[in-house]
């Protein structure tokens, strides 16, 4: 986790990526449902007048299969330029696709995504009819099956957008040697009857040859079985990253099932899984704001960090540590790992593992015992080469390495499988979309890894993409992140930022109705509000938000930004029932030392400088500092409908956990965040230099930092209870 914040310098290049076009069709097979056959997809995700992206979703409906051809022609001059997820040839008009060696067996209903660009002049007119075909697991033929073009899809699936060509796994030839062991989380698990389960796969560290691995119900109830992922790869690109199996329920049965996971050499390990009756919930209608008349979950491996600390306090301090404890915080699945928790999810206290996402969602199902709507809050955080812009939160995904493919497969989907298990129940499920990754497209194409972001479609296509599969689930509301008022309030970045989010939303198959609003101040730490002054007020015949802290931004808080953003936002097209939220984890800037009590008087503060920097509350010297600034402090508790005279500000909430690190410095980790070494420096949009104002001895992102959360604590206004 976590974050990064940049100020913007004032003027800011907008680069817009792939976006889906309105020209979609789906093939449905022909074939009998008892017999082999696959039918398929065929989804334009871009199209720019000379060329296009294309995507394919090809479904396997029968048996295990093993591998699968894609066949269908053009009636105009569309040219391959470049394929992934799929051997791609074109010979004139014709077009043929065949699996790679780690996309080729699907179970049934498993599913592939292979892409690819096209440039053509004229009209592009997609293909009428597309033919495919699969070669049976137990049959060395293949069946094919004519898919007519006659029954377009009316929510196809989204996919992959522009990409580099993914790197094959290699035919895989290896085996377990000295101290490579297979990894499965979670080791337990529930599944309601006519429900799916998803476990991960993966393996303590990189093998020098690719891993068969094979999974199967070995034992047990006979109810359960593998729907998808009985058959995966372990190599050196994807070692680390869990691959999802999926676990189906029938309708009848109960009890628990041994699931093995085996490969040569290996020591087997075993996952047991059990099936329970099935619910009798009904979904419920989706609310305008989510946190009206709910109560929150609270998240309780947050409440072990928050006590750890207070067991090492004493008096008012320790029982304030506590109380934070019982606050919502939300949930980060900053990685694959963590959706499964376990051994690949090990970042708490000590290196303590944290929970899976079913173990928190059926908990939080059971402390809602009222059946009242209840806020299930988390965070959606592993895009490729994400947060482009700084070190301490690059993740594990990469454009290079099929990040796009890995991102979709084994990232968004099995999420969207897990929170749609509980789509029958009184949570609300309150999705924050990828910090920082959009506003870095508009304001920090300079950089070589945003540049990359930008020219590969991975952010905006990813985006799509987990908006499309949590916003088919009805109780899953979605907020995209918009930085905040130190990055986006100028004007020459809020309206190419506006006009970046519609797109992105709009590309949608439900379009802006895909989003239900959006989240500020979770990359940075702007006050809400400063009390003392406003922006236009003038001391010296200059206005504040002219003096070098604010650099002509007219927006000096959040209450302002968030104002501004709604009303630009609803202009460019989207609904005007968005919510706005900000995150007032540590936005609080409260030591009593440092802290304004009232505008500084102009007889004193003569100067417009002067002014601002005696009556502001933001007791930083730069707004760009970010990572685990000093004299922070944890602001206004998470609570709806907050502000009487906005009435779009949903809901004040706590996004980044208070005491959880932003980041680590070069001299711990080699790796880390110039930005949060405490000797460092960091300059602005004019070149002018300042410290990072960091704390000491951080360490890596998203892990307990004691120091900060006795800080953010002490120096919390309002004052903690």
């Amino acid at each position: 986790m976590r974050r990064a914040r940049i100020i913007a310098a004032a003027v800011a290049t907008l680069l817009f990526g792939a976006s889906v076009v309105a020209v979609t069709a789906e093939m449905g097979s022909t074939a009998d449902a008892a017999s082999s056959g696959c039918s398929v997809a065929y989804q334009v995700q871009s199209d720019w007048g000379t060329g296009f992206s294309l995507n394919l979703t090809v479904t396997n409906n029968g048996p295990a299969i093993t591998g699968w051809t894609v066949s269908y022609s053009y009636s105009g001059n569309q040219t391959l330029t470049t394929g992934w997820s799929g051997n791609w040839v074109q010979s004139g008009k014709a077009i043929t696709i065949t699996n790679l060696s780690w996309n080729g067996s699907l179970a049934t209903g498993g599913t592939a995504s292979p892409g690819a660009n096209f440039t053509y002049t004229g009209t592009n007119t997609a293909p009428t009819s597309i033919s495919c075909s699969v070669t049976l697991a137990s049959s060395p033929s293949p069946s094919p099956t004519p898919t007519p073009s006659s029954s377009p899809s009316p929510s196809p699936s989204p996919s992959a957008s522009p990409s580099p060509t993914p790197t094959p796994t290699p035919t895989p030839t290896g085996s377990c040697g000295s101290g490579l062991t297979l990894q499965a989380n979670p080791s337990t698990f529930s599944v309601a009857q006519g429900k799916t389960e998803v476990f991960g796969v993966s393996l303590n560290e990189s093998p020098t040859a690719s891993i068969p691995v094979t999974v199967a119900v070995t034992s047990g109830n006979s109810g359960l079985s593998i729907s998808s992922g009985a058959s995966i790869t372990e190599s050196s690109s994807n070692w680390n990253l869990p691959q999802p199996v999926y676990v189906a329920a029938n309708t009848s049965g109960t009890g628990a099932a041994t699931i093995t996971i085996s490969a040569p050499g290996c020591t087997s390990v075993t996952v047991t899984g059990t099936e329970t009756a099935a619910g009798s919930g009904t979904t419920p209608s989706h609310a305008v704001n989510p946190f009206t008349s709910a109560s929150w979950y609270v998240n309780p491996n947050y409440t072990a960090e928050a006590d750890s600390s207070a067991a090492s306090a004493s008096g008012t301090l320790a029982s304030q540590m506590q109380f934070i404890g019982t606050q919502p915080t939300f949930i980060w699945l900053d990685h694959i790992g963590a959706i499964y928790g376990g051994s690949d999810n090990a970042s708490g206290i000590n290196g303590t593992q944290r929970t899976s996402l079913a173990a928190q969602l059926q908990a939080a199902v059971t402390a809602d015992s009222s059946g009242a709507p209840e806020i299930f809050p988390i965070v959606i955080y592993d895009l490729p080469d994400r947060d482009c812009a700084a070190l301490a939160s690059n993740g594990e995904l990469s454009i290079a390495n099929s990040g796009l493919t890995y991102y979709e497969q084994s990232y968004i989907n099995p999420i969207a499988q897990i929170l749609s298990d509980y789509q029958n129940t009184s949570l609300r499920i309150v999705a924050v979309i990828e910090p920082d990754s959009l506003p870095n497209l508009v304001t920090n194409s300079s950089l070589t890894n945003c540049a990359a972001a930008q020219s590969s479609g991975v952010y905006t296509s990813g985006i799509e993409y987990a908006l499309n599969k949590l916003h088919a689930i009805a109780n899953v509301y979605n907020y995209i992140d918009i930085a905040h008022s130190g990055w986006l309030g100028w004007p020459s970045n809020m309206t190419p930022a506006v006009s970046l989010l519609h797109q992105v939303a709009a590309a949608t198959t439900a379009g802006v109705s895909s989003v239900d609003g959006f989240i500020s101040d979770t990359a940075n730490t702007i006050p809400v509000s400063e009390p003392y002054m406003t922006a236009t007020e003038n001391v010296d015949g200059n206005p504040v938000d002219t003096v070098q802290y604010y650099s002509f931004d007219p927006y000096i808080d959040e209450l302002t930004y968030d104002e501004a953003m709604y009303t630009n936002l609803v202009s460019a097209g989207f609904s005007a029932n968005i919510g706005m939220l900000i995150d007032t984890s540590r936005d609080g800037w409260g030591d009593p030392s440092l802290r304004p009590t009232g505008a500084c008087s102009t007889t004193t503060c003569t100067t417009t400088a002067a002014f601002v920097n005696a009556s502001k509350i933001d007791e930083r010297p730069f707004r760009g500092d970010w990572c685990n600034p000093e004299n922070a402090g944890i602001g206004a508790l998470p609570q709806a409908n907050p502000n009487s005279s906005f009435t779009h500000l949903y809901a004040y909430v706590w996004v980044k956990p208070p005491g959880e690190s932003d980041g680590t410095y070069p001299a711990f980790s080699g790796s880390g965040d110039p930005h949060c070494d405490p000797n460092g420096t960091q300059t602005d949009g004019s070149g002018n230099t300042y410290a990072t104002d960091a704390i000491p001895d951080s360490p890596p992102a998203g892990h307990w930092f004691p120091v900060e959360f006795s800080q953010l604590v002490s120096d919390a206004f309002p004052a903690i209870p």
